[in-house]
C-alpha cells in the first residue's frame, strides 16, 4: 500500500496554492496566492509528506516539499526525473483545480519548481517546469483515466523494490487485463506461507484501504483505478518456496469503500 502518493504529491501542492489564491489591486494574483500559501506553511499533504515553503522567485514559483520516504524512494526518483516530470505534467493536465493557477502562471510567464527533500535521508532533488511547459500542459488534451493510471504505475515501478515492513517487500506493480497487480515477496524466515489466511488478509487490507482512501494522495490513486474500471490484485510469493497467495479487491468493492469513507 505504499505506491499511491508519489503520483499525486505535486497535484496536492498545486491545489493547496490554488485554493488560497486571491485578488488585489496592488499585487498580482500569483503573488497573493504565494503569500497566502506561504503563511499556511507547513501544510499537510497526507501520505506524501509536508509542504514546507512557497516562494515567488524571479522566474519560478518555488515549492519546498518534505517527502515521506516511508512511501517513496527519492534516489530512484532522482534517477528517473523524466518519467517523474511526465507524471507531474499529466496530473496537472488532468486536475481541474490546477487549471486556474496554471492560467495565471502562463499570463505572468512564470515557471514551477519543486525542491524535494527526503525526510529521513536529507537527499534532495529538483523538478523544474518552465513557462513553455506550463503552457503546453494547459493546452494539453485531457488525459484519460487509463493513461493516467498507466503513468501512476510507471512512477511507482521506478522506485521498486521497496520494503513495506520487516516481512514484506513490494517487488513489482503491473496492469494485467482488468487488474492493477501488486506483487510482494514474503520473507519466509519470518513468516510461513502455509499459515496465510487469505480471507483475513483481504479483510485487513480492506480495513487499511478504508483508513487511507480519503488521503489526498492515496485517494487520487484509488479514484483513478475506479474511473478506469479496474480492480486491485494483491499477490504474495514466498521468497524461498515461491508459494503464491493472492486476492482481488474488485472495482465494485473499491467504489463501496470510497463511498463509505465519505460519510
Amino acid at each position: 500500500m505504499k505506491s499511491r502518493f508519489i503520483s499525486s504529491l505535486l497535484t496536492a501542492t498545486l491545489f493547496a496554492v490554488f485554493m488560497l489564491a486571491g485578488t488585489s489591486c496592488n499585487q498580482s494574483r500569483l503573488q497573493i496566492a504565494v503569500n497566502l500559501a506561504k503563511s499556511s506553511c507547513p501544510f499537510d499533504m497526507g501520505l506524501a509528506g509536508v509542504g514546507e515553503d512557497v516562494e515567488l522567485e524571479e522566474e519560478n514559483v518555488v515549492m519546498t516539499l518534505k517527502l515521506n520516504e516511508q512511501f517513496a524512494n527519492i534516489k530512484a526518483l532522482e534517477q528517473n526525473k523524466e518519467q517523474f516530470a511526465n507524471t507531474v505534467a499529466n496530473l496537472m493536465a488532468a486536475e481541474k483545480n490546477s487549471q486556474n493557477l496554471l492560467k495565471i502562471m502562463v499570463e505572468e510567464n512564470i515557471g514551477l519548481e519543486y525542491k524535494i527533500i527526503g525526510n529521513q535521508s536529507g537527499e534532495k532533488m529538483n523538478i523544474v517546469l518552465p513557462p513553455d511547459q506550463i503552457k503546453s500542459i494547459l493546452n494539453k488534451t485531457k488525459v484519460s483515466s487509463h493513461d493516467l493510471l498507466l503513468d501512476m504505475i510507471k512512477s511507482t515501478k521506478i522506485q521498486l523494490p521497496m520494503k513495506v515492513d520487516p516481512v514484506t517487500t513490494l517487488k513489482d506493480m503491473e496492469l494485467e487485463d482488468d487488474n492493477v497487480v501488486y506483487t510482494y515477496d514474503i520473507d519466509e524466515n519470518q513468516a510461513n506461507m502455509d499459515n496465510v489466511n487469505i480471507e483475513l488478509l483481504k479483510s485487513s487490507t480492506i480495513e487499511n484501504t478504508k483508513a487511507i482512501i480519503n488521503d489526498m494522495s492515496a485517494g487520487q490513486f484509488f479514484q483513478t483505478v475506479i474511473n478506469d474500471g479496474k480492480n486491485v490484485c494483491y499477490r504474495y510469493f514466498g521468497d524461498k518456496t515461491g508459494k503464491k497467495v493472492e486476492f482481488v479487491i474488485t472495482n465494485d468493492e473499491l467504489m463501496k469503500i470510497r463511498s463509505g469513507s465519505d460519510k
